[in-house]
C-alpha cells in the first residue's frame, strides 16, 4: 500500500487488488459487502501511523477512486468550528474528488461521518509475535502507562492490541510505540478481524496479566 500526503489535512492511500487479496479479501467482497468494505478501510488505516499525517479524531471524509489495478482512497480531516460547522476543508475535499478520474463510490459510501467518528479504531495498534516470551519485556516496560490491551492468537502467531485512546500527549504516544517496536512487529490485522477469527487469550489487561504470571 502506498501513502501520499496531499496537504496537512488530506492523505491518499493506494492499494492494488493483489494487496487486497493478500489481506484475505476478494474483489467481489469489497464491491458488494458493506461490512467487508468497512473492514478493509480500517485495515488500511490501522496499518499506518496516522500521527505522522494528522490526528483522525473527529469527522473525516472518505472518497474512493477505482481503477483497473486497484483503489485510491482519499481521506480528508475536517475541523469543526465553535458553532459546530465544518470549516473550508470540505471544499478542499470536494476539489480532490471532482479532479479524480474513474470515480466509483460504491465501495466505502456507507461509511458515514458518524460511523467513522465512533469507530475509535485509529487509536488501536496491533502487534504480532511468535512466542509468548517476546511480550514479557514489553509488558515490563510499558505497564506503568496503564494502557488497555488484549491478547489474541491466530494460526501460529500471537497478536496484542494496544489502545492509545487515553494517551493524549503525542510525545508519550511516540515513546510508547518506539518501546513496543523494539520487541514486536506491527501487523496489518484489525481488532475486528482478530475478534472474529482469532482466539481470545486475554480480553483485557494483557500487560498486567503477563507480568503477574510470566514475570
Amino acid at each position: 500500500m502506498d501513502i501520499e500526503r496531499v496537504n496537512e489535512n488530506t492523505i491518499k492511500l493506494y492499494i492494488t487488488y493483489r494487496d487486497i487479496e493478500d489481506r484475505g479479501y476478494s474483489r467481489e467482497e469489497i464491491w458488494y459487502n458493506r461490512a467487508k468494505g468497512e473492514e478493509l478501510f480500517w485495515d488500511m488505516i490501522g496499518e499506518i501511523n496516522t500521527e505522522d499525517y494528522f490526528d483522525l479524531d473527529g469527522p473525516i471524509w472518505i472518497h474512493v477512486n477505482a481503477s483497473e489495478h486497484g483503489l485510491e482512497v482519499i481521506v480528508t480531516r475536517a475541523n469543526i468550528s465553535g458553532d459546530g460547522e465544518s470549516n473550508s476543508l470540505l471544499s478542499s475535499f470536494e476539489e480532490h474528488r471532482d479532479a479524480a478520474h474513474d470515480i466509483d463510490e460504491s465501495i466505502f459510501d456507507s461509511l458515514d461521518e458518524e460511523d467513522i467518528h465512533n469507530q475509535g479504531i485509529t487509536n488501536i495498534s496491533i502487534y504480532k509475535f511468535k512466542d509468548i516470551d517476546e511480550i514479557i519485556p514489553v509488558a515490563n516496560r510499558i505497564v506503568s502507562y496503564g494502557l488497555q490491551s488484549s491478547l489474541y492468537k491466530y494460526e501460529n502467531y500471537y497478536y496484542v492490541a494496544v489502545d492509545f485512546t487515553n494517551v493524549t500527549e503525542k510525545d508519550e504516544r511516540l515513546n510508547i510505540r518506539s518501546i513496543i517496536n523494539e520487541y514486536l512487529g506491527s501487523s496489518k490485522f484489525t481488532i475486528y478481524r482478530l475478534q472474529e477469527y482469532g482466539e481470545t487469550i486475554m480480553a483485557e489487561d494483557c500487560f498486567e496479566t503477563v507480568i503477574q504470571y510470566f514475570s
